[in-house]
């Protein structure tokens, strides 16, 4: 009795990482055997992949503004002419946040899926012999994507115009306020490729 046993493991273990495949070949040959014979070919191709993606990802983008213009008080004048104000305020504020990650490892080529291209042959063998021949092919993916995204964004404005008073003047020219203005632009972008 000839026995011939091939035997062939391949383990892959990846983590964001892309192969062409795994495309390993056994090849078997049993010749010139005697009569009565049996032989047995047992090939085994396992091809085992694990991707694990963990993309944690935090965004904190915080504006407080405040813009106040000051006051303006004409009181127990007895002529007030011409401009008698205040100036501007303002305040401005421009955000942009963008994220983009990719994790490569679940494209993993035909090669990968493939049975090896093994290859068994008998030749010349006795009479009254038996021929076994069994060829295990076992693929196994895993892919597990976790994905956290937390964005915060938040824009606290505060814009007051000055007080005008004029009170008890006999003759008053222009008295003004300035203007008191806020201004904010926030854009955010995440994008995530697994």
């Amino acid at each position: 009795m000839v026995k011939v046993t091939a035997l062939r493991y391949a383990a892959i273990g990846m983590a964001a990482l892309g192969l062409a495949g795994v495309a390993a070949a056994s090849t078997v040959t049993v010749s010139d055997t005697g009569s009565h014979s049996d032989q047995t070919t047992t090939i085994k191709n396992t091809n085992k992949s694990t991707v694990d993606n963990d993309n944690n990802v935090g965004i904190g983008n915080l504006n407080f503004q405040r813009a106040e213009s000051g006051r303006v008080e004409a009181e127990d004048n007895t002529t007030v002419s011409g401009g008698v104000g205040s100036g501007n305020a303002s305040n401005s504020n421009a955000t942009d946040t963008s994220v983009s990650i990719t994790n490569g490892g679940a494209g993993v080529g035909a090669g990968f899926w493939g049975g090896g291209n093994d290859s068994v042959s008998y030749d010349t063998t006795g009479s009254h012999s038996d021929q076994t021949t069994t060829i295990t092919n076992s693929n196994t993916m895993s892919v597990n994507n976790d994905n956290h995204v937390g964005i915060l964004n938040l824009n606290l404005q505060s814009a007051k115009s000055g007080n005008v008073e004029v009170k008890d003047n006999t003759t008053v020219g222009g008295v003004t306020s300035g203007d008191a203005s806020n201004d904010n632009t926030t854009t955010t972008s995440v994008s995530i490729h697994n």
